[in-house]
C-alpha cells in the first residue's frame, strides 16, 4: 500500500489535531481524485489518537434538569451521545473529541464559581448510529465519588480544556479523584 507510512505515523499518534485535520483534507481530495487507497486513510484519520489530548467537561442533564440524566445510561453502555443538537457551537466541540481524550462528567453547581464532577473515561472510538449521529466509545472509571471543583469553563455543555489548563487550575483532589498525578497525564 502507497500509503502505509502515512498509516503506521497515524497509528503511532504522531500528529495533532491540526495535522489530522489537513491531513483528513488531503485524504479526502484524493478520494475524489479517484484514489481508492485514501479510504483507508481517512478510516485511520478518524479513528486516530491525537498528539494533543484534550480533557471535556461535559454535562450530562440536558435542560440542567438531574431528571433527565444520561450518565447511567452511557456508563452501562460505555458509550457518551450528545443530544443538544440544535447548538452548531457545541455541536461542532462534540465532533472535535477523538480518542484518547479524558471526558468528566460535572454538573454545574455554585453558578460561576464550582462544579461537581461525578465520573469520568477515556474515549477508545468513534461510532455513528443508524441515524447517522455521532456518538463516543468510552471506557468509563469505575468509581462513583462526586468532587466538588472549581468551575473550568463557562456556561455551556461542553467546555474543551489542555491538559496543561486543567493542571494550572484544579487543586489536587481533582488529580486524586482522578486516580492520576499531574505528571501522568
Amino acid at each position: 500500500m502507497k500509503h502505509a507510512n502515512l498509516i503506521e505515523k497515524i497509528r503511532a499518534g504522531a500528529y495533532s489535531r491540526a495535522e489530522l485535520s489537513k491531513l483528513r483534507a488531503n485524504a479526502d481530495a484524493k478520494l475524489a481524485g479517484c484514489d481508492a487507497e485514501a479510504a483507508t486513510v481517512i478510516a485511520e484519520i478518524d479513528q486516530a489518537t491525537p498528539s494533543d489530548r484534550e480533557i471535556i467537561f461535559m454535562g450530562f442533564c440536558p435542560g440542567a434538569d438531574v431528571a433527565n440524566r444520561l450518565d447511567l445510561e452511557w456508563k452501562a453502555n460505555g458509550i457518551c451521545t450528545f443530544v443538544f443538537r440544535e447548538s452548531e457551537h457545541q455541536r461542532g466541540r462534540f465532533e472535535a473529541i477523538r480518542p484518547g481524550d479524558l471526558i468528566v462528567l460535572k454538573k454545574r453547581h455554585q453558578f460561576g464559581k464550582t462544579m461537581l464532577v461525578s465520573g469520568h473515561g477515556r474515549v477508545t472510538g468513534l461510532q455513528r448510529d443508524e441515524e447517522g449521529r455521532r456518538y463516543l466509545e468510552m471506557a468509563w472509571a469505575p468509581q462513583e465519588d462526586v468532587l466538588e471543583a472549581p468551575l473550568m469553563g463557562c456556561n455551556s455543555t461542553i467546555d474543551v480544556r489542555s491538559i496543561d489548563a486543567v493542571e494550572a487550575q484544579m487543586p489536587e483532589a481533582f488529580f486524586d479523584w482522578l486516580g492520576w498525578s499531574r505528571q501522568a497525564s
